[in-house]
């Protein structure tokens, strides 16, 4: 899906991994989401009979299940509860923009912070939560909107302090109580960069 092209259906992710993005000039992108499994776009533009406002771009191996805007339609005058199910997936998505419009002011260790407890999963090992990193490492500080060397950086101060384990795409995240504080501070003198 090409930003200003008309939406036929939206569409979810049976697997794998979309990005939205705002393109810009010469080449260079605004990464607005990152989508996996379950996940779904095109249900604002096929609610307003609007093109869409982004570009969707695959990852990597994906698989979508287009559902005809004409079904959603006819879906929302039939039954309530797909209604309101829509409507809530709606505005939960509205709260996390204006989330992450006021996260664009904290630093990147909470931005960083805030995002691997986003998406942090049980461990094996109990007590634990652990992330895998379904993007590269340039994708996601861009997603972050911080440079991909910051990135590596915040990665190793956080595994020097003891709050997470880095292996690969895998991250282990040794001290969730501390990770939620950095995530949940407010940005202060004496909070670190």
């Amino acid at each position: 899906m090409r930003r200003g092209e008309r939406v036929p259906s939206v569409y979810a992710v049976a697997f794998g991994t979309v990005k939205t993005r705002l393109p810009r000039p010469h080449g260079s992108e605004v990464v607005l989401g990152l989508l996996g499994a379950g996940s779904t776009c095109g249900k604002t533009a096929v609610m307003l009979g609007t093109a869409s406002q982004v570009d969707v771009v695959a990852l990597d191996d994906t698989m979508l299940v287009a559902i005809r805007a004409s079904c959603v339609l006819a879906m929302l005058e039939r039954n309530l509860r797909f209604s309101r199910n829509l409507a809530r997936a709606l505005a939960e998505h509205n709260q996390s923009l204006v989330a992450e419009l006021e996260s664009g002011r904290l630093r990147s260790a909470q931005r960083l912070a805030a995002y691997l407890d986003s998406i942090a999963e049980p461990a094996a090992e109990t007590g634990l939560l652990a992330v895998r990193l379904a993007v590269s490492k340039t994708l996601l500080a861009a997603r972050l909107g911080i440079k991909k060397e910051t990135l590596s950086r915040l990665l190793r101060e956080f595994a020097g302090d003891g709050l997470i384990e880095v292996s690969g795409r895998t991250i282990a995240i040794r001290d969730v109580g501390t990770l939620r504080r950095i995530a949940a501070s407010a940005p202060t003198a004496s909070a670190r960069p």
